[in-house]
């Protein structure tokens, strides 16, 4: 286990990444972090600033990070050498930053390194630790990966604590980062074994939510490692979600521990959506341009396995878009006038990235699953929230189209099937077969909403027409949150919510919404959703895309905002 902590935290970055982990780290053995990373502030060498109890004594930690391998040119080269760093500490932080109620406490400048100190620099960093050691007040230290390895293992994820079936499936979802399904499993269990063994206090519950966010870390860099962060993305899914589930109840309150959990679940968050953006950046950027450029490269001959993938891509950038825009409320909210542009420009690029998806990949007019119809609903928020409202007419009116065809000629029409094995054997030239292949439908309902949402009174016209027509067997239903919602969204723990199947679809616009927007009105079970009351809806978002559950209605655009709603 040392072995791949070492090796893990060698990958690490000093921005973004070691220095984020660092403090969570000293926090679970005990210290107290005074100092954290910061962005835009000058820290005078300072990464990361701690006090506590080491070795039986009552120290201050002023750490100093760098990433990888200590070599000559990080130690002494310009200003963002180590060595300088180190200066300012001892010249400046020391004297004139520190406090007074560190005063009379013995001061550890630590070299904090990723990796190793190179045999090349030793002797001059020996040299400087010898120079500048002053007894009982300014002492040196260095942390290298082994021994950052060795405080993790005493700390979150202590070695001689973890049952042998935790350190079974960390070792396994690592071992098989190349295989997501199967690394996907074992982190599972992992994330499913520590949420179950913790007890009813907060500090069990923080110490569970940084156990995660560590492993997350460890697989994500394993992971990137090994060009292949597939297994990352779902895992760190799951872990938002298990690790809310712990969270929800501690964050209402004004205690130490709610506070920690709080910033420790928004850590977890910031990660998931790190590796959101890497995932984007490395694999959906460089081909959403070209034509055919995503569905040509899945790595699959097969038209299914090339359908199942792109609907879901689609999902993963709708719901990253969602993040982005809930951020940019926030912002707004904030009167942070200088992120104001940056956040914009990164919602206009993920919706320019959308819309040239779904452009230049026509599979995604023709979904195979009634349940495709969550990735369609979740892009068409976002694309509704950038109004790109003719996007979403174009790409709902193609996809109708297309749908209804295909059901006629006994083509390839989305059915209520999910397992794999039934989907290649999907369809078969019979009407019975067909009638109980779309026996209810959620597609056609999120369709005629989208239409009737963007004024497309032909595509709803066509839509109303084939429900009371060829398609009149099918059981038109969406899903509303109910009393037992809160209690398994997050985990999945069972089924629940309100099947709604009371749906007409009608050639006026708002005849089709109307009883939609009734049931919404009348449900209340939405707004008291956790993640709703704490501002966080994306997690809803992120738990219909990740359980495959649909999206609640409250989300459309029916008359009152999501913003409003969840204020």
């Amino acid at each position: 286990m040392k072995l791949i902590l070492a090796e893990y935290l060698a990958s690490l970055k000093e921005r973004g990444e070691l220095d984020v982990i660092l403090p969570d780290l000293l926090s679970e053995i005990g210290m107290s972090v005074f100092s954290r990373p910061a962005i835009g502030t000058r820290q005078y060498g300072v990464d990361v600033g701690a006090e506590g109890d080491w070795e039986g004594d009552r120290k201050v930690f002023l750490i100093s990070i760098k990433p990888g391998d200590l070599r000559r040119a990080a130690w002494n080269t310009g200003p963002q050498s180590l060595r300088a760093s180190l200066d300012e500490i001892r010249e400046v932080y020391i004297p004139k930053i520190l406090g007074e109620r560190f005063k009379d406490l013995p001061v550890v400048i630590v070299l904090c390194l990723g990796g190793e100190l190179h045999e090349g620099v030793r002797t001059e960093v020996g040299g400087y630790i010898d120079k500048y050691t002053e007894e009982g007040r300014i002492e040196f230290d260095i942390w290298n990966g082994d021994r950052l390895a060795g405080l993790i293992l005493s700390g979150v994820l202590r070695e001689n604590a973890l049952p042998e079936t935790w350190r079974s499936d960390f070792r396994k979802s690592l071992a098989l980062v190349d295989e997501p399904d199967a690394s996907f499993e074992h982190f599972c269990r992992l994330m499913t074994s520590i949420g179950n063994a913790c007890e009813a206090a907060g500090p069990a519950h923080l110490t569970a939510i940084r156990q995660i966010y560590l492993s997350l870390w460890t697989l994500y860099v394993w992971g990137r490692n090994a060009d292949n962060i597939e297994a990352a993305y779902l895992c760190s899914e799951r872990a938002v979600l298990v690790a809310w589930e712990l969270a929800k109840e501690y964050l209402k309150s004004e205690s130490e521990d709610a506070r920690e959990i709080g910033q420790s679940m928004g850590r977890l968050i910031e990660l998931h959506l790190q590796i959101a953006d890497d995932y984007i950046a490395s694999y959906v950027e460089p081909r959403a341009k070209a034509a055919h450029g995503l569905s040509a490269g899945v790595p699959s001959h097969a038209s299914l396995d090339v359908n199942l993938r792109m609907f879901d891509l689609v999902g993963r950038i709708g719901s990253r878009g969602l993040w982005l825009l809930h951020s940019a409320e926030r912002i707004a909210q904030d009167g942070r006038e200088e992120d104001e542009e940056q956040a914009g420009l990164a919602v206009r690029r993920t919706a320019q990235l959308l819309t040239d998806i779904i452009a230049t990949n026509p599979i995604l007019f023709t979904p195979i699953k009634d349940s495709q119809a969550i990735d369609i609903n979740i892009a068409c928020l976002f694309l509704n929230g950038v109004k790109s409202a003719s996007v979403i007419r174009e790409w709902i009116g193609t996809t109708a189209e297309a749908t209804m065809f295909a059901f006629r000629t006994h083509g390839l029409y989305p059915c209520v099937h999910n397992e794999y094995r039934d989907l290649i054997d999907h369809p078969r030239q019979d009407d019975d077969y067909r009638v109980e292949a779309t026996a209810g439908s959620l597609l056609i309902p999120t369709l005629a909403v989208w239409a009737a949402v963007t004024k497309d009174a032909d595509t709803l016209g066509q839509l109303a027409d084939f429900v009371a027509g060829p398609y009149a067997h099918s059981t038109l239903q969406l899903l509303f949150p109910g009393s037992d919602t809160e209690t398994h969204l997050y985990r999945n723990s069972d089924a629940h919510g309100l099947a709604f199947t009371d749906i007409e679809i009608q050639r006026s616009f708002e005849a089709t919404l109307a009883r939609i927007k009734l049931e919404d009105e009348a449900s209340g079970a939405f707004t008291s959703l956790s993640a709703v009351r704490f501002g966080l809806w994306p997690l809803v978002i992120l738990a219909s895309r990740h359980y495959r559950v649909p999206v609640p209605p409250q989300f459309w655009p029916l008359g009152e905002s999501i913003n409003d709603k969840t204020r």
